[in-house]
């Protein structure tokens, strides 16, 4: 076998951008833009090679050559046909072979310190092979963290909160140093409510060495996390308890005049405080069937706290409401906007479950 090395490009200095994705409130919309344009590719490396019948040689790239969390392998043999096997080096994994095909195309995930190797076969004729590297616009580039961490932000991008999680999580496992993993881990314990955990994680983040925008995301939250740890005013600790005892306990109209006591006070309250009084007030309304003002309760919460993990609570019970007034289409645009959002845990399994429920039932009207 004839072994020959596509020369390496030169390194592509790539703009660190926020990984917090706006969701978290922390910044740039990074998830939400973790592709470029569909079909946008450019080429970053190009090389042709000719071959006699049946010669073969490999291919090596290495994540200096692309430094991107996506690229496309092209190998364009015009009229003639060859054989095309890519192989990862992390635990040799075999990402693509095919024989007898004038053209091959690979989509590579990628991530820091992947290296593959590509082994080219020529078929019976000879012929000119093109082989490409292609990237997104150098302009559009995003950063490459770990290979865990890139495929969480992929996960984030197409809903799946709980998959990117557990990603962060296969990332500290295979480098518990990876300060990425631990800034985005400590945005999801913080979106779910787990204040206490979000500290520690993102305390612990900063230990290690971290991409400067990764790092002033960092502060960002350690600094809300601070603000959201603050304890409440006593009379709304009091009040909220007593609300949610009563609703609790199925007598709405008692956790209703709670709320309303407060809200028409004269103490006055942070908006965060009056989000949550609108939201117990909006429960109370939905369990007296007096409907469309719970509506209007939990649309009062939305402009009280802007905060994406209060937002999707408020969307989680609009989104119940509107179930049950049987309301399918806001129904399915607010559990839709509540996931996106960020739910804990037990509420996002149940806003799936509801937003699948939902779509079942469409599905049968058609």
């Amino acid at each position: 076998m004839n072994y020959r090395s596509l020369e390496r490009g030169k390194t592509i200095s790539v703009v660190l951008v926020a990984a917090l994705l706006a969701s978290l409130g922390l910044g740039p919309n990074v998830f939400a833009a973790v592709t470029h344009a569909q079909g946008v590719w450019e080429t970053w490396t190009s090389e042709s090679y000719f071959m006699t019948p049946r010669e073969s040689f490999q291919l090596r790239t290495f994540y200096e050559d692309m430094p991107t969390r996506r690229w496309l392998l092209v190998v364009d043999g015009g009229d003639e046909n060859c054989d095309l096997s890519v192989l990862r080096v992390k635990g040799e994994e075999l990402l693509y072979y095919k024989i007898d095909e004038s053209r091959h195309e690979v989509s590579i995930p990628w991530g820091e310190g992947e290296e593959l190797i590509m082994v080219l076969t020529n078929r019976n004729n000879e012929g000119a092979f093109v082989v490409s590297l292609m990237g997104p616009p150098r302009e559009q580039n995003l950063a490459s963290y770990s290979y865990s961490v890139n495929r969480a932000l992929e996960a984030y991008a197409t809903g799946q909160r709980l998959k990117a999680q557990d990603l962060c999580r296969k990332a500290l496992l295979e480098n518990p140093d990876d300060g990425v993993a631990k800034v985005l881990l400590a945005g999801f314990m913080r979106e779910s409510n787990h204040l206490d955990e979000a500290e520690v994680m993102i305390q612990d983040a900063m230990k290690n060495p971290l991409p400067p925008d990764m790092r002033v995301l960092a502060k960002e939250l350690e600094r809300e996390l601070k603000t959201l740890q603050a304890p409440l005013p006593k009379t709304i600790v009091e009040g909220l308890a007593k609300a949610e005892s009563a609703l609790v306990e199925d007598r709405p109209q008692e956790a209703l005049e709670v709320c309303d006591d407060l809200l028409n006070g004269e103490q006055q309250f942070s908006g965060p405080s009056r989000a949550q009084l609108h939201i117990l007030r909006g429960r109370a309304l939905e369990a007296l069937d007096r409907n469309f003002e719970a509506v209007d309760a939990y649309t009062q919460a939305l402009n009280f706290n802007r905060s994406k993990s209060a937002q999707a609570l408020a969307y989680y019970h609009m989104g119940n409401l509107f179930l049950k007034m049987d309301n399918l289409v806001q129904a399915e645009g607010a559990f839709t906007i509540a996931i996106k959002f960020g739910l804990p845990t037990g509420l996002d399994v149940q806003a799936r479950e509801s937003l699948q429920l939902v779509d079942d039932r469409r599905t049968r009207d058609r």
